[in-house]
């Protein structure tokens, strides 16, 4: 079974983000890693797929101009 976060004291909720702001935060309202470039994110996503089984894909944020990892869309 998955954990669940806790939501950080004073985090927002992803309600409260505009458009493309939501794809800089997670859902319990702390922001996502940042990597400065793609191969960095590249990097960090294999990293997790081998040490955690995490399936996350890296993608440019509109929102800060950096890269995140995020789930895989169906």
């Amino acid at each position: 079974m998955a954990k669940r976060r806790r939501r950080a004291p004073g985090a927002r909720t992803v309600g409260d983000l505009p458009g493309t702001a939501r794809e800089h935060w997670r859902e319990d309202g702390t922001a996502k890693s940042r990597f400065a470039d793609e191969d960095e994110a590249n990097r960090a996503s294999l990293r997790l797929r081998l040490e955690q089984g995490a399936d996350l894909d890296p993608y440019e944020c509109s929102f800060c101009h950096g890269w995140h990892l995020g789930g895989r869309r169906k």
